[in-house]
């Protein structure tokens, strides 16, 4: 969380909800530390053990729906 210019808290884990591609135009800075993660196997559909793994650098996104515990 980034409040009146200053890293506060951290937020995980979050759920993203929303218009998708409003969220996306709501990007505003990318980070250069990718970081990617093997993950396991996709369990979507029986499509186990399809080998799925995730990663993202860090990003700003200056307006967006934030759920999750």
């Amino acid at each position: 969380m980034i409040r009146n210019g200053k890293i506060a808290e951290l937020l995980r884990p979050v759920m993203l909800t929303g218009n998708i591609f409003t969220t996306l135009e709501n990007i505003d800075a990318i980070g250069d530390d990718l970081d990617m993660n093997q993950g396991g196997g996709c369990g979507k559909g029986a499509q186990s053990p399809l080998p799925v793994s995730n990663g993202s650098p860090h990003i700003r996104i200056r307006k967006c729906l934030v759920g999750g515990k």
